[in-house]
């Protein structure tokens, strides 16, 4: 087997912060305080202060911080602005995904050392495909819904 089939990526994701749907938030919270503005004529503070909002997604627009998780025939890895990690397979216990109740998902890494990696959520690829190429990729996976621990 030769090197690059050995490090042949089985599952990749990948997201970036600029996306359209951060722009089209964006638009419509500002169109929205414009015609605040234009329809109320409300004091200028009023204005300023639901603008705030708009800060941080400017900030992410701006910034564009991406993240990057892929699983390969000899590791998991994901690094984002924040963090980074990789782990071989054969280290791996077995990875949990839970749906939680606001209906997002997390994604934990057990390793055999009984330590426990949480997968960041800027990270976190759709479940499903993601849950497959675990399985294909010969890891156990467990799945729980709305639970409490």
């Amino acid at each position: 087997m030769t090197e690059t089939e050995q490090h042949s990526v089985v599952y990749q994701h990948h997201q970036s912060a600029r996306s359209p749907r951060l722009a089209v938030a964006l638009a419509l919270w500002a169109a929205g305080l414009v015609a605040l503005l234009v329809l109320l004529s409300p004091a200028i503070w009023i204005i300023l202060l639901f603008g705030l909002p708009l800060l941080p997604g400017l900030w992410e627009l701006w910034r564009n911080p991406t993240a990057l998780l892929e699983l390969d025939a000899q590791r998991l890895s994901w690094r984002n602005a924040t963090s980074a990690a990789d782990i071989p397979l054969e280290q791996i216990s077995h990875i949990r995904l839970d749906k939680r109740w606001d209906f997002s998902h997390r994604t934990t890494v057990h390793t055999r050392l009984g330590k426990r990696l949480c997968i960041p959520p800027d990270c976190q690829p759709p479940h499903r495909p993601f849950e497959q190429a675990l399985a294909q990729a010969g890891l156990r996976v467990e799945r729980h819904h709305f639970r409490i621990y």
